[in-house]
């Protein structure tokens, strides 16, 4: 699916986007922090939506550099762009870029087998990490990281129910290099996460047949990667239940010239797209001329990536969204269903996010 071929929903999407222009004063991003299972101080900035939000991002930055996505004058454009559309816009630092440094509840964090065994900070500090303290060491560490777009999202689903100022029953995840692939594994633990409720005849919690995926409505993934640390996965594997199966919609964007990810981005396309399906036809890569990746896709003016992006999602949301409700969070408990088919419990009533998991088992190579 390349620029021109995909210009099927770029008419329907302009007319939305004229249409949604907000009459009010787009608000200033607020600064939030929420934990994560493991006792890490998260921060990032919330984009309100200036009317009734359609659906609420969550945005993936790289992992590596160690910058703070505030400090990413392209990232924060686009943050800007889709709250003029009326999403809801949630931009973070992943643990140990940026603000993110403090581990807040150090007992919990050193406890756990893959943070004492991957996270070698140079010093004796234990309250504070730096990417450098994991991201060199030759380990898998990168998956535990969703631990960190897990605690986004309970942070999300509690301010639907409380300000009731975004809508987490239709969530767009973009994410940018291996920011794009930690997205794609997220994704997958979240078509393997339930609701579930106890039932007294069988004396156990029984999970319902609706999984927490279902509230994604679709992603743009730019240049993302099939590598975690240097461990190989499967992007197609782990997008099959959300796209194939599911027709999530999904944009790959890649520069053309970038060959391996152009690569990639056209074997996500014929794994992932149904051929002559109409509900696969917001899957496929989306190829720029020009050899430029990742976060560097926006910064081209010529490009009018971020332009592209918004009239992307805004016919994306005019097809798929779902309406607004209650998430219950505080009040639910949830299962994730693992490769065996065993289901085990992803959160209890109480905590303030899921528990901790290094999300191996929703890993596909």
């Amino acid at each position: 699916m390349s620029r021109s071929s995909c210009a099927f929903f770029l008419l329907a999407a302009a007319t939305l986007l004229a249409a949604s222009g907000s009459a009010h004063a787009q608000e200033k991003p607020d600064n939030v922090h929420f934990l994560t299972a493991d006792g890490v101080k998260l921060k990032g900035q919330y984009y309100a939506a200036p009317q009734k939000c359609l659906a609420t991002v969550i945005m993936l930055h790289p992992i590596g550099e160690g910058k703070s996505s505030k400090a990413i004058p392209e990232w924060q454009k686009l943050a800007e762009s889709l709250q003029k559309a009326n999403y809801s816009v949630l931009t973070f630092d992943f643990r140990g870029h940026g603000d993110s440094i403090e581990i807040a509840a150090p007992k919990d964090f050193w406890s756990k087998l893959p943070n004492s065994t991957n996270v070698k900070p140079k010093g004796k500090a234990v309250d504070e990490i730096d990417v450098k303290d994991y991201i060199k060491q030759g380990s898998s560490y990168l998956p535990v990281l969703v631990n960190d777009i897990a605690a986004a999202r309970a942070y999300l689903d509690r301010r639907n129910d409380s300000i009731k100022d975004c809508n987490t029953s239709s969530i767009i995840v973009i994410g940018a290099d291996n920011g794009a692939t930690l997205g794609a594994l997220w994704m997958n633990a979240e078509w393997n996460r339930y609701r579930a409720a106890y039932n007294p005849m069988l004396g156990r919690y029984v999970p319902e047949t609706r999984a927490e995926g279902n509230d994604i409505i679709g992603a743009v993934f730019l240049s993302p990667t099939s590598l975690l640390d240097k461990r190989p996965v499967s992007l197609s594997t782990m997008l099959n239940i959300a796209c194939k199966e599911r027709a999530t919609a999904a944009a790959f964007f890649v520069g053309k010239e970038d060959k391996k990810s152009w690569e990639l981005a056209k074997a996500l396309e014929k794994n992932l797209r149904v051929p002559k399906s109409k509900k696969h036809e917001y899957i496929g890569a989306v190829e720029f001329e020009t050899n430029l990746t990742g976060l560097k896709l926006l910064t081209a003016k010529s490009l009018k990536t971020d332009e592209f992006i918004t009239k992307y999602l805004a016919d994306v949301v005019e097809e798929r969204n779902n309406p607004w409700s209650d998430h219950e969070f505080d009040k639910s408990f949830y299962m994730w269903r693992q490769p065996n088919g065993m289901m085990v419990p992803a959160r209890k009533k109480g905590d303030k996010t899921l528990l901790f998991d290094d999300y191996g088992k929703f890993i596909s190579k």
